[in-house]
């Protein structure tokens, strides 16, 4: 789950919710300025005027050598207000293994204001953690994800081509496709191979709608919102869940008062 041409680092992470108008969920999605990492890396900007919600799906697709298929979905909540404010929440969901019992999902919420460059992550455990947040210049900052992040005009090594327009969930979007060429022991390979990052972006919503990522040492993994809607969303999301505890960074909390044993008799 930004300020324009800015772009902020932190961490995010989601969890299922209810949002008016999009059945019972919230809409979410990715993009280029940043405010917090969900699923593959997705980056929600945090543009003004410009409201939404949306649920964010992210599937997971790898073929191990032996021939066995592994696919992972994921679901993330994300929300934008008018003031560009975003709210991303995700179920994480503990695998089960044999002969274990299945385990309550657990729900991670994160909330970010870019007004007050403030951003909150709340844990299951009813803890939100406060703080600030860096802000980089567009075009800069660190690393997401396992992918290193693809730069035409730049590399030689990596080509652009654009596919056009389209419509993804409701939404007109921009596509294009980078492939980058890792050459032969840039990561102890000892032959060359290739990667592609397929975009569709809309210009108006500031975020990259579905996003198609093929790397043979990770797989497939497409991300695509879903459930979008463009009204404004119940502005509840994007306070601090009642109940919470919050807790500064870089702060200790204090210890829990515990009341001192009678006196026993003698």
């Amino acid at each position: 789950m930004l300020l324009a041409g800015v772009a902020i680092m932190t961490t995010a992470a989601g969890t299922s919710a209810q949002t008016e108008g999009s059945q019972g969920r919230t809409i979410s999605h990715g993009v280029t300025q940043v405010f917090g990492f969900g699923p593959a890396g997705t980056i929600i900007s945090a543009k003004a005027q410009a409201p939404f919600s949306a649920v964010l799906v992210e599937e997971t697709q790898q073929t191990l050598s032996d021939g066995t298929n592994i696919t992972r979905n994921n679901e993330e909540v994300v929300m934008r207000d008018g003031l560009g404010q975003t709210y991303r929440a995700r179920t994480i969901i503990k695998p089960v293994l044999a002969g274990q019992r299945n385990a309550s999902p657990r729900m991670m919420v994160t909330i970010t204001d870019p007004v007050k460059h403030v951003q909150y992550v709340c844990t299951p455990i009813k803890v939100c953690r406060k703080m600030g947040y860096r802000i980089w210049p567009k075009g800069r900052g660190p690393q997401r994800g396992p992918y290193l992040p693809l730069l035409p005009g730049k590399d030689r090594n990596v080509t652009e081509e654009e596919l056009g327009t389209s419509d993804i969930s409701g939404v007109e979007v921009v596509g294009k496709r980078l492939t980058r060429l890792i050459p032969e022991g840039m990561v102890g390979n000892d032959r060359p191979f290739t990667t592609t990052e397929e975009l569709w972006h809309s210009e108006g919503l500031d975020v990259d709608v579905q996003v198609k990522r093929t790397d043979p040492r990770y797989g497939k993994r497409t991300t695509t919102m879903t459930e979008v809607n463009l009204g404004e969303p119940n502005p509840n999301y994007f306070q601090v869940p009642e109940g919470y505890r919050v807790v500064e960074e870089g702060k200790v909390p204090p210890q829990p008062q515990v009341e001192p044993m009678p006196p026993q008799n003698q």
